[in-house]
């Protein structure tokens, strides 16, 4: 996982949302959101999904999460996808 060089980060509902319509779950899927430190990930799982190299790099494009893990088990496919998460500058001014 490499730290992103984008200033602004979609927030982890839009980049599930991406997700989901990028790897074409149709049935049985679900997933989970863990936050670790500095670190978030969302973790799907499915036995029905398409994914091929272009659709792992338009979710890393897209939001910033790349799939840092993979596991099959009787037929479940479990997909974590991690970033780093962006510290937001809180910026006062002078009135």
């Amino acid at each position: 996982m490499s730290a992103t060089s984008q200033s602004i980060q979609l927030p982890i509902d839009e980049c599930e949302e991406w997700i989901w319509d990028t790897l074409d779950c149709t049935k049985d899927c679900g997933f989970e959101y863990i936050k670790d430190g500095n670190k978030e990930f969302l973790i799907f799982n499915t036995n029905d999904f398409f994914a091929d190299a272009k659709a792992l790099e338009k979710i890393r494009k897209t939001t910033g999460m790349e799939l840092v893990q993979m596991s099959t088990h009787n037929g479940y496919t479990q997909l974590w996808f991690g970033r780093y998460v962006l510290k937001k500058e809180i910026r006062f001014r002078k009135v």
